[in-house]
């Protein structure tokens, strides 16, 4: 009696750690697939305009700079930094941090724009 005991001990013992070796295999599969590409969003006001520059930079290959040209021209003369940001996400990034351009002349300071930091997953 004991040693049925003992086999199906180590039985489900064994069962439980092929089971957990199994899923980290997948876990670590899946991590190896997703890869996350970071945006660094630019947007400031120009001096009596309403209208909004955006500087879009996506890394240093020569596609993410065309890329990111191509975002920079397509966003720049926007009215605000919600449809800026907006866009961005309906291209599948998402906000991960927001940083604030100021600048100080003869003691008197203020914001001169804001810098999304976005990120998006991708599957190679």
């Amino acid at each position: 009696m004991k040693k049925t005991i003992c086999f199906k001990l180590l039985f489900f013992t064994l069962l439980a750690c092929n089971s957990n070796l199994y899923s980290q295999t997948q876990e670590t599969e899946k991590m190896k697939e997703m890869n996350d590409t970071y945006a660094y969003v630019s947007v400031s006001g120009k001096i009596f305009s309403k209208k909004l520059k955006v500087q879009v930079d996506l890394g240093d290959t020569d596609e993410q700079i065309v890329k990111g040209k191509e975002l920079s021209e397509l966003l720049t003369d926007k009215k605000s930094y919600a449809s800026v940001l907006n866009f961005m996400v309906s291209e599948g990034f998402e906000l991960t941090d927001t940083l604030i351009l100021s600048e100080t002349t003869n003691g008197n300071g203020g914001t001169n724009g804001i810098v999304f930091i976005l990120k998006k997953k991708t599957v190679e």
